[in-house]
């Protein structure tokens, strides 16, 4: 356990460091580049976005069940190896896009950039999945802490001189390099000592078989992919690159709440699986009180978080993007239905129950693009925001209740609302 809590700390400290940095430097340059331009660049980092759908094809949580001390250079290299293809073919949809479509001259670049990008942090993804299931997070986090701070210094400087916005997607390759030479390093010092280990063998079984336990939940993650970044799309269609960029603020704004969310997931994971391999009764018991923490704490958190902005948001955006905060406002209630079924995922990935998480996600992504048609024309982005809490209060909560296999985790989610209960199992705990 305490491993555990060490490793959410140091990633908990990674999420703050960044944010302090964001707030220090980011701010100042979504002020200085204004709506417009910064919608832009926001529109880009969507459309890239997409991407995830060929990376996902192997999950994560799916790769962490294969590690074993013998083998896991060869799962490290060869999760790699897949997703460094995919982001290189990728890389070219850009180009083939300029060829057949009127795509301006600045949002192409932009879009070259980001996936440049890709290709650089898909280098390293099998190294950061192997130190997230060691519950040695701190070795990613130095690393993008180190990477992070430089991104950011380069980034006001360039703003200092008055360098165009593409200058932000050009710095951020930058720190990708530079951070692709630490995370290899600490990998080939604490865990390739052996001359031998070094040998990398392509293995297509190995890949074949991760994909095929991944697929359910690769569809899953299409349709909840779709959902989650549709919004800026159609903000982009019907109000213009402008709104995105004023959306963006709204959404970033509610990543800062959600800030512990992946953390604990990561972190909790392999305490869970764990406990499922050896004891049923004491993985239901910890999947309970995690679920009860966490649900307890973003109900405080989501409150205190609304009346805070009310009062600073002022004094750190232009009044340009003040109808951010009716975003924040909505989407801060979506980020606390999110923390209550953080660790569903986990369940039906462990059980091997993830076949209903695509009909899940389906039904969450068609009613996600009708809602966003019907509420953005009608509310402009508010209306996207609250077609986002009303599909993840629909998908992440209320369908659970009727699929049997799902069953289990819905009422786990319903009894982390009691708090006398948190206080119960505190104190059996102790006794």
């Amino acid at each position: 356990m305490n491993k555990i809590l060490y490793n959410i700390i140091w990633l908990i400290f990674d999420k703050f460091f960044i944010l302090f940095l964001q707030f220090v430097v980011g701010v100042k340059i979504a002020n200085y580049y204004g709506a417009d331009l910064y919608g832009k660049y926001s529109y880009a980092i969507s459309l890239v976005a997409f991407s995830e759908i060929f990376f996902e094809l192997m999950n994560p949580r799916v790769i962490k069940k294969f590690y074993t001390e013998d083998s896991y250079n060869n799962i490290v290299y060869n999760i790699s190896f897949f997703r460094n293809i995919m982001a290189f073919l990728l890389f070219f949809v850009p180009i083939i896009l300029k060829l057949f479509f009127t795509i301006d001259n600045l949002l192409f670049y932009m879009l070259l950039l980001i996936c440049f990008d890709n290709i650089l942090n898909s280098t390293t993804f099998g190294i950061e999945n192997f130190f997230e299931y060691k519950l040695e997070s701190k070795r990613i986090v130095v690393s993008n802490n180190i990477v992070k701070t430089i991104s950011y210094i380069l980034q006001y400087i360039c703003m200092i001189l008055n360098m165009e916005i593409l200058i932000i997607p050009i710095t951020r390759c930058f720190g990708s390099i530079i951070r692709v030479f630490i995370l290899k390093h600490q990998y080939k010092v604490n865990y390739l000592k052996n001359s031998k280990e070094l040998k990398k063998k392509f293995d297509k079984n190995l890949i074949l078989k991760i994909i095929d336990e991944s697929k359910f939940l690769w569809i899953s993650f299409v349709a909840f992919l779709i959902y989650t970044q549709i919004d800026k799309i159609m903000i982009n269609y019907y109000l213009g690159e402008k709104e995105v960029g004023i959306y963006t603020v709204g959404v970033q704004l509610s990543s800062i709440l959600a800030i512990l969310i992946g953390p604990i997931q990561n972190s909790v994971f392999p305490k869970m699986l764990e406990l499922y391999r050896k004891d049923y009764k004491k993985y239901y018991n910890f999947y309970l009180l995690s679920n009860t923490v966490i649900t307890q704490l973003y109900l405080v958190l989501t409150v205190l978080s609304i009346i805070t902005l009310k009062y600073l948001f002022r004094y750190v955006y232009s009044d340009e993007y003040l109808p951010a905060m009716n975003v924040y406002n909505i989407l801060a209630f979506s980020v606390f239905v999110k923390a209550i079924g953080a660790l569903q995922t986990s369940h039906v990935t462990i059980k091997n129950i993830v076949k209903k998480s695509f009909y899940k996600t389906l039904v969450g992504l068609i009613l996600n693009i009708i809602l966003n048609n019907i509420l953005i024309p009608k509310y402009g982005i508010n209306g996207a925001a609250l077609a986002t809490l009303l599909t993840q209060f629909f998908v992440l909560i209320f369908l659970d209740f009727f699929i049997k296999e799902y069953r289990e985790h819905a009422f786990i989610q319903l009894k982390s609302f009691n708090s006398f209960y948190l206080l119960k199992m505190f104190k059996n705990r102790r006794v």
